[in-house]
Formats: structure tokens, sequence, C-alpha cells
């Protein structure tokens, strides 16, 4: 069998030594890329290696590719990794020059195909949307000695019920948080401003709920029933999440899964179902406390801020932590709109906070405004890949703040609402309860209650530099 070494790129790596944010959640796609060419390739098989959570050192992985002498290398990368995807490319190249080529996949060379063009000295091919289909046609021509096309748009799933259950022996598996990471659905149909996911695929697929229950079956013991979905929005299709939490009850299997959704997918009764199905953890992308600008900046719905009320009262009552989304900063937005969003953030009772500024990444709208701006480019977004920004992505990767602000005045007020919301200690002792199992994240727990402490900021925040990131042209 022909191996196939998928890698999972840190930020960046310091000293050849990985470095990222937060390795908790295992990389979700490359196992269902390395499954799907396992199961459906009688000549290929695919390993992962991800290298960040494993601590992998690049000295280490030359040694790990000598041994797996692989036919072709992927390497997965979203925006803030290309530091580490671009040093992992050219490490290969440099000590493997002509053994192995290399595709780049993942949500940022979907958005941004020119990348491999513009660095084509250490990518050979790139994958753009869903992989699976595409990548395993794509190894076997070159097996063949056929030629493919540099860029190729993956050609997606149509039934999710033919893709093969993630084989979670292909990671290690210790080396995550307790909850297994999983899928019900893929795709979205919103054009949420910030958001790059339509440059990947937007048709909304659902895996069957009897398929979803045998995934469920096979890994219990791996997790015992701790989920968390990562669907862009969970409950989209209101029947079919009815479906699912009704055979959660029949069959009487103890779950506690998490998910993310909006506000205008969820009612009263849904909610109350959810919870007997044993959710215990809404994330709410909600961007504004402003209804004006959730709806005419950030194209969020038309959902009010007495819905959103509403609804966190529901998951109250039915006893669902409540996760809330802001950013503060979205161009247009003025000071009173700030207020709306500090004061919809400290009045809603929620449990987990994510509060960031508005970041350009490609494939949104809001790059398209940042672009103008001047704020961002491809040649930017080159430079932040080179490390010539800075090395890494907190503080270095371009921002946009509303042009009727500072940035003095965003970073103060970042402060002020992680300082009042995280240190009143429920949401810190939550963490740290939900991380008792791990040192590691009970050490990154305590160094982000010194640093909203001292700088009002998360240390895991793409925020921390306060003098923000010069305009470059």
């Amino acid at each position: 069998m022909k191996k196939i070494l998928l890698i999972n790129p840190p930020l960046f790596f310091d000293k050849e030594r990985p470095v990222a944010i937060d390795v908790s959640v295992p990389p979700l796609g490359l196992m269902y890329l390395a499954s799907y060419i396992n199961e459906n390739s009688k000549l290929f098989e695919a390993v992962i290696i991800d290298m960040a959570a494993e601590q992998f050192i690049l000295s280490q992985l030359k040694q790990e590719i000598k041994k797996i002498n692989p036919f072709a290398i992927g390497i997965y990368a979203m925006t803030p990794q290309l530091q580490g995807a671009l040093e992992l490319a050219k490490y290969i190249k440099a000590n493997f020059s002509s053994e192995a080529e290399i595709f780049l996949g993942g949500p940022h060379v979907s958005a941004d195909p020119g990348f491999i063009l513009r660095f084509n000295e250490y990518f050979d091919y790139a994958i753009c949307g869903e992989a699976e289909k595409t990548f395993l046609e794509s190894l076997n021509k070159l097996f063949r000695g056929e030629k493919i096309k540099k860029i190729q748009k993956g050609d997606p799933i149509g039934n999710l019920d033919e893709l093969p259950i993630p084989d979670r022996r292909l990671i290690k598996r210790e080396k995550y948080s307790k909850y297994e990471s999983m899928m019900f659905s893929r795709g979205c149909p919103y054009n949420c401003y910030y958001c790059s996911r339509p440059a990947v695929d937007k048709k909304i697929r659902y895996r069957s709920t009897k398929n979803l229950l045998e995934e469920i079956k096979l890994i219990y013991h791996y997790c015992d029933g701790q989920i968390n979905f990562q669907d862009d929005s969970f409950t989209l299709n209101k029947d079919r999440v009815i479906e699912f939490c009704q055979a959660v009850i029949r069959e009487k299997m103890k779950l506690n899964w998490t998910c993310n959704t909006r506000i205008d997918l969820v009612d009263e009764d849904l909610l109350n179902l959810m919870k007997q199905g044993g959710c215990t953890l809404i994330h709410f992308g909600i961007e504004s406390g402003s209804e004006k600008v959730r709806k005419e900046i950030v194209n969020k719905g038309n959902f009010s801020n007495k819905q959103i009320r509403e609804v966190f009262s529901f998951c109250h009552k039915y006893g669902i932590e409540i996760g809330g989304y802001f950013m503060i900063g979205h161009p247009g937005e003025t000071k009173k709109d700030v207020d709306d969003t500090q004061n919809l953030i400290l009045n809603s009772n929620i449990d987990l906070l994510g509060l960031s500024i508005p970041t350009p990444f490609p494939g949104s709208k809001l790059f398209d405004i940042a672009k103008k701006r001047g704020i961002i480019s491809e040649k930017i977004m080159d430079k932040f890949a080179q490390k010539s920004l800075g090395i890494g992505y907190s503080g270095v990767y371009p921002v946009l703040i509303s042009e009727n602000l500072t940035q003095e005045y965003v970073y103060s007020v970042m402060k002020y609402i992680n300082r009042k919301f995280y240190l009143n200690f429920k949401m810190f002792w939550n963490k740290v309860k939900s991380d008792i199992i791990s040192p590691d994240k009970i050490k990154q727990d305590v160094c982000d209650l010194v640093s909203l402490v001292a700088k009002g900021v998360s240390t895991r925040k793409p925020y921390v530099n306060k003098k923000g990131v010069k305009k470059e042209k």
C-alpha cells in the first residue's frame, strides 16, 4: 500500500517546535479524508499527524517521513495556520524535494486558490472545497502517470451516509478533549459578512439519524457520550434535530452534547426536546447587540433583541448553558452600537463569551471591505504567511475597526467587558471543572485568568496587541 501522509500544521513553529492556541479538538476534516481513502482504495493508505497536539517537532517529522515514505502529502490550513503550513511545506521540500508531491487543502486555499500559485515552489496542487472524492481521484491519476490540474474544485459528497465513520485510531485520541467531535450536516446557506464558509460549499446536506446514532454507539467508549457537534448551524433543519432527539430519548442513550446555531433557528419546544436528548450547551452567533448592525452590516438575519432574551430565558428554563459569540468594531459601528453589545453581554446571564474584533478572511465580504480600506490584500496575507508582519497569529494578522471608533476605545471596551464577565469566576470555574483531567488545560485556564486580570483580554484571543497592525499596501 502506498502511504498518504495528511498533516495538520500548527499556527507556526518556534525553533522547530509547533505552537498553537488550542489543540483540544481533533482534526475532523482530515479524519474524514483519511477514512475515505482507506475505505475506498486498495492502493493507498492514509495516516495523520497533528503537529501541535502531538508536539511533533520538525526533525521528528523528517524521520517519520523517511519511515513512511509517502506517495503524496496533504497539508490542511485555515488562514491562521498559514505560517505553519508554509514553514511545513518549505521544510518538506528542502528535505524531500522530489519524493512526494504536496497538496494544500482546507478553508484558506478554498477561498484563495491563488495562494499556491504565489508559493508554487512549495505546493504542487490545491483542492478547494470538500476533498474526499477529488483527492482520491487525483492520487489515482498521479499513480497512473496522468497529469492533473494544479488547482481543483472538490466534488462535494451528495449523500453524507456514503462517507465512512471517521476512524479514531488514526489519531492519538488521548491528546484531545474528552468531548468527541462530530458532524450532523455540511454546508451553510447564510452569508454572514465575516464568514468565508460560502467559499467551501453552501449546499446543505444531512446525515441520516440512523447513521449518526451508529457513529455515537461506535465511539461511546471514547467519550462517555460527550459530543461536540461541529455543524455551522445545527438546528437549520428542525425536523432532523427532532428526529435525532426523539431517537436518543427512545433508546435511552445518556448523552451530553454541545452545538452551534442561530437565535432564529430555535424555539421553546425544540429547546425542551434538545435538552431531553442530551443538549447541555448551545453556542449562539449573535455578533452585535445592535439590531441595525446585525441586519444591515453583519447580515445576521432579522431576529430582535427581544427574541434573544426570550431564547436565553428558554435555555435557562430547561438547563441549557449559553455561549455567545460577539464582535465589536464592525464597519460603520458607533459607540452607541458598542454600548448595545456591552449591555446585552453583561445583562443576559450567559455562561460563555467569545468576544473578538472583525477579522478579514478571504472569501468573506469583510475581506472585500478591508481590502478597499487597504487593511488586507493577497500581498499582505503572503507577508503574514512569511512572518514578515510578525511571528504568530495573535496581534499579527490584520483586523478591521470601524472608522467611527479608535483602536484604543475598542480595546478598552473589550477589556472592560472581559473583566466584568470573567472575573465573577462563574465561567472560569466551569472551565476549570471541564478541564480538570488535563494539567495542560488547567495551566492555560490559569494563564487566561492572570491575563484577564492584568490586561483584560484572554491569552487565546487574536487581539492582544494593543497597537494593532499597521496598514500595508
